[in-house]
């Protein structure tokens, strides 16, 4: 993984510290981290006096820039915004002189640089192999006075470097006379370089202690390694790592010495300096990042606790800055005073948000708590939270302070003569405000209390005592926090471990925060506690927390002492390569994405996805490539493009893969992931139900036929509804279902015909008959729906069906009598009678010979069935239209005379008046037709 260091903007400027009453002055420069239209209680230059002034002294500074905001304070550490360059005199009046103290100084500025094609451009991606040049100057010419130039990370101090590999690269220029400095930085990549295996990162921590001991995490975070160690000290002592690095280690201290991460010395530009930490102070070293807005993460502040001539312990600090000694690193500030103010023996670093940390320490004489915001602004002038119980005398104890992992609770120990103690704090890590909330009172007068330590869920805590080493032992201590009062608190108290050797530090280990190790005093092993989130006095006696008392053991001369180094705050990481994002559902298509650019700005020009039906392979393959196990048999899906969609057939485990292609590499395979997919399979639901109105007259119950196994659905109905069951009721109709996953966010929409039924849905209004005479079978169709539903006919008397479908044929008049069934055994019948009816037929002769013969000689018609029509009347007509015959009956029938003369041989017209038996309702009828008359 490329290093991803914080920048850093504010280099202090020149500090000042001369016995007597001297005013001390940090963050003089002007430089792009400020925004003056900005005004912020953590911005611009601090000043303090060297020396603590007598309670009740009155405060009155004037910054020297009449008309400006905050231009005087009456606070006992002033801070002033300066946004415009050059000599200003500072006055401090005090209540306890007639004398002001005044202080020249120089607000230094330089003009900004910066190394991309423009100020927001902090980084570039080259090609394997290709170079680029990078210029301090290039882009804003170069100061017309002395500067100097130094580069991260090898120290060059060249105007310009010409580089191949990937990193942050940084250059900072100085103006020797104020100390101001600019920066700029660079992080250059090269598209498709792999980052070293993140495993190995997170297994490099380390822990250093005691004498010559230190401890790595090579493997489980349960047995680390010793390793070689340079730090001589009872107490306390701090280290640096950077995350991003296999070898991580930047450097560590014992509050004297800084050792580098080969275990040499980093020393000042005067080989006979050390660090001033009073190595007797339980907590007098620790180290925060100083982070800057344009550079590379390269500098880094170690806070240490010395004594003043009156014994008092006051913070100092010094930096470490990595760019100098040609990239090895040296001290370029020493043991600058922070303020005057007596504090305890304990210092703490805290994480803030992005980019900042808080430093706390502890009024030796109120016990109230100081805090300094450290950002890429300096060191902020301190804001006090009020204390619990005030420090007392501690009979040479000093006790510890820890916060848990998450930076929101604060324990301090009290060590005291006449009774130990444990203040309990809140904090906010965003603005690092500490609110005092309980204290735990432990006991007199011994053991007194030295060590502390959260649990890693935060509600149980462990406590070191030190005993007298003959007579009263030192013990470690368990109390559960979760009742948040100290009287249940004190009263769970819990012996863990017992022993006549002195404990000292307990400290959680740098990787999980799962272990907490335990030292002792010049002993040759450290030990250790798992299962910390356990109870001692649990039923259950394997989630007891489990005690090791030689969890590690150092070579001959190598021991431990009262000190383990904190969990300082680190730099972040730089982004790691593009992954798999997703997957988001729609529907029930699950759909990937990639998170960010393989090598940004360049484009992902081309993605090709696969999906297979397997899991991961946990063995990595050759190139340390995450892969899918047995991926020749197991691949379902391939597709390339931008985003993946896919509607996976069923709930299981799934393995993606992409291969990322742009125009500096092809190919390039990120590393496999697996997914735990749950669909919406299988769902359905029946497409219509019909159930009849008189056996449910309140609603229907409609459910799904089939519903998928997740534990997380939630169900729309469009009546309303949101249970797996929906009540629907009259008068029914269309119901629609939105199924969805709560967990996936997948959903789908189904559909169905929810319908009362009445006898008025299935009978047609017609009527029906069918003509016996010549019976011709049709169908007797039924209307509305036949799902659900059972049909059975039967005809006249009869008990036998004749049909099971929603019609029947109809072959005869008769009774037919059906009758519906739905899926609740509800039934409706219904009689459908069939007449038997006939259309009327006339026999009407077309030739007849009236010859007298006695055959044939009249014309007589009739109709085909007497029960089916009867005749009203009959005329004959001649061709001309003339009416020559009529008659109403009783007799139809004509001998072909009129007027008893035989009328001549040819064709003449009848006409014919007729009713239909079978359909009265069409009243008379008429019939033509000719006949020939033939002698």
């Amino acid at each position: 993984m490329l290093r991803s260091l914080f920048i850093s903007c504010f280099l202090l400027g020149v500090s000042y510290f001369t016995l007597g009453q001297n005013i001390i002055v940090r963050n003089n420069c002007i430089t792009q981290c400020i925004d003056c239209s900005k005004r912020t209680p953590d911005m611009g230059t601090v000043f303090d006096l060297d020396v603590n002034m007598p309670t009740g002294t009155t405060y009155l500074w004037d910054f020297g820039e009449p008309g400006t905001p905050d231009n005087t304070s009456t606070s006992r550490t002033g801070s002033h915004l300066y946004c415009t360059p050059g000599e200003k005199t500072v006055t401090l009046k005090l209540s306890t002189s007639p004398t002001p103290i005044i202080k020249r100084i120089r607000v230094g500025e330089l003009p900004f640089i910066y190394l991309g094609k423009d100020q927001n451009e902090e980084s570039m991606t080259i090609c394997n192999g290709q170079k680029v040049e990078l210029k301090a100057f290039g882009k804003v010419g170069k100061p017309n006075f002395p500067v100097t130039v130094n580069w991260y990370p090898n120290g060059e101090t060249t105007d310009n470097i010409s580089l191949s590999k990937s990193g942050c690269y940084s250059v900072k220029v100085t103006e020797p006379t104020t100390g101001c400095t600019v920066e700029a930085k660079m992080q250059v990549k090269i598209c498709g370089e792999r980052d070293p295996d993140q495993n190995l990162i997170k297994n490099a921590k380390a822990m250093y202690m005691g004498v010559g001991a230190a401890i790595q995490f090579q493997g489980s975070v349960d047995n680390p390694v010793p390793i070689p160690g340079k730090t001589n000290v009872p107490n306390g002592v701090a280290k640096m790592e950077d995350p991003s690095m296999v070898n991580g280690l930047i450097f560590y201290t014992d509050g004297v010495k800084i050792f580098d991460k080969n275990n040499q010395p980093i020393v000042f530009s005067d080989p006979s300096k050390n660090l001033n930490a009073d190595i007797t102070n339980s907590q007098g070293v620790t180290i925060i990042p100083k982070t800057a807005c344009k550079g590379c993460q390269s500098e880094y502040y170690v806070f240490t606790l010395g004594k003043n001539s009156a014994g008092e312990n006051l913070v100092y600090y010094s930096i470490v800055d990595m760019k100098l000694n040609g990239g090895k690193g040296a001290i370029s500030v020493i043991n600058q005073l922070l303020n005057p103010i007596p504090v305890t023996s304990k210092l703490i670093a805290l994480q803030g948000g992005q980019g900042y940390y808080w430093l706390v320490a502890q009024d030796a004489k109120t016990g109230d708590l100081l805090t300094y915001k450290v950002s890429e602004l300096g060191i902020s002038a301190s804001t006090s939270s009020s204390g619990g119980k005030a420090f007392t005398k501690s009979s040479g104890v000093s006790g510890t302070t820890k916060s848990n992992i998450d930076w929101t609770k604060m324990a301090v120990t009290l060590p005291d003569v006449n009774m130990s103690s444990i203040d309990m704090y809140s904090l906010d890590p965003a603005t690092g405000k500490s609110t005092f909330e309980y204290n735990i009172p432990l006991g007199k007068p011994l053991p007194q209390v030295y060590g502390v330590e959260f649990s890693q869920n935060n509600q149980v805590l462990y406590v070191s005592m030190q005993g007298d080493g003959s007579t009263v032992p030192s013990e470690i201590w368990q109390f559960d926090l979760s009742s948040k009062d100290p009287i249940k608190i004190l009263a769970s108290k819990s012996v863990l471990f017992s022993s006549m050797d002195k404990i000292g530090a307990l400290q959680m280990d740098p990787v999980y925060n799962t272990v907490i190790f335990v030292s002792f005093e010049g002993s040759s092993s450290l030990a250790k506690i798992s299962q910390t989130n356990g109870l001692n006095t649990d039923i259950d006696t394997l989630m007891r927390p489990k005690f090791v008392r030689n969890a590690v053991t150092f070579p001959a001369g190598v021991t431990t002492q009262l000190g383990l180094p904190p969990n300082l705050p680190v730099p972040n990481t730089p982004s790691g390569p593009p992954s798999i994002s997703g997957p988001i559902c729609e529907g029930t298509v699950f759909k990937f994405s990639i998170d960010q650019k393989l090598c940004d700005p360049l484009n992902n020009d081309k993605i090709v996805w696969n999906i297979y039906n397997t899991v991961l392979n946990p063995i990595p393959d050759k190139d340390g490539i995450m892969v899918p196990l047995d991926p020749g048999t197991t691949r379902i899906h391939t597709f390339t493009g931008n985003v993946l969609a896919y509607d996976f057939p069923t709930s299981g485990k799934y393995v993606i893969t992409a291969t990322i292609s742009n125009s500096c590499i092809k190919d390039f395979l990120l590393d496999a992931q697996e997914f735990d997919i749950e669909v919406i399979k299988p769902t359905s639901i029946i497409t219509e139900i019909n159930k009849f109105f008189k056996c449910n007259p309140t609603s229907i119950p409609i459910a799904l036929t089939s519903t998928p196994p997740s534990t997380n659905l939630a169900y729309l109905w469009s009546n309303g509804d949101k249970t797996p069951v929906a009540n629907i009721r009259p008068p029914g109709g269309k119901v629609n279902l939105l199924l969805g996953d709560t967990k996936t966010k997948c959903s789908v929409r189904l559909n169905t015909q929810v319908n009362f039924l009445e006898v008025k849905n299935f009978i047609p209004s017609n009527t029906y008959s069918i003509c016996m005479d010549n019976p011709k079978p049709f169908d007797l169709q039924l209307g509305g729906p036949t799902t659900n539903l059972k049909f059975e006919w039967t005809f006249g008397s009869g008990t036998s069906v004749i049909s099971t479908q929603n019609k029947v044929r109809v072959t005869q008049a008769g009774k037919y009598v059906v009758k519906v069934t739905d899926i609740d055994n509800c039934s409706i019948s219904h009689t459908v009678e069939v007449s038997d009816k006939c259309e009327p037929i006339l026999l009407t002769p077309n030739v007849f010979t009236p010859n007298g013969d006695g055959k044939n000689d009249l014309f007589v018609p009739q109709p085909k069935s007497a029960k089916r029509a009867r005749i009203l009347g009959l005329q004959i007509f001649n061709r001309w239209g003339e009416l020559l015959f009529t008659t109403k009956g009783p007799e139809f029938s004509w001998d072909g005379k009129v007027n008893g003369t035989r009328v001549p041989q040819q064709s003449y017209v009848w006409q014919l008046q007729y009713e239909s038996l079978d359909y009265p309702e069409r009243g008379v009828l008429t019939d033509r037709g000719g006949v020939l008359v033939v002698y």
